[in-house]
């Protein structure tokens, strides 16, 4: 099994490996669940700067915030590990874009079965 070399985050909400090897899944941690879906079954990403939707072929992950073309030009790469939804708490602050949260990041997450 190959040493992966420590993750690097680009925002407190995701986590890239900046590793030669390509880590095998994508974590999606919720508030209230987990999800680790394999990239090996990843089917397409499209977004922009405030929503990124990531189809999986059996899921649908949804992502609301700001700055997110980052997170959509590192999934092209399949280069993110984990992607976490912040605090409610958190996520309000950010909406306004101030603060502690005026970097990109995530409002919110939904994860959908796909039909």
């Amino acid at each position: 099994m190959p040493i992966l070399t420590q993750s690097v985050s680009v925002s407190e909400d995701w986590q890239i490996d900046e590793s030669d090897t390509k880590p095998p899944s994508l974590a999606v941690q919720l508030r209230r669940a987990a999800y680790v879906l394999p990239w090996f079954r990843f089917v397409y990403a499209q977004g922009d700067d405030a929503k990124v939707q990531l189809a999986f072929s059996s899921h649908l992950v949804t992502i609301t915030g700001h700055g997110l073309a980052a997170l959509l030009a590192a999934v092209s790469a399949h280069r993110v590990v984990r992607i976490i939804q912040p605090m409610e708490n958190e996520a309000k602050f950010r909406v306004r874009g101030s603060g502690p949260y005026s970097g990109p990041g995530i409002t919110a997450i939904t994860v959908e079965a796909a039909e």
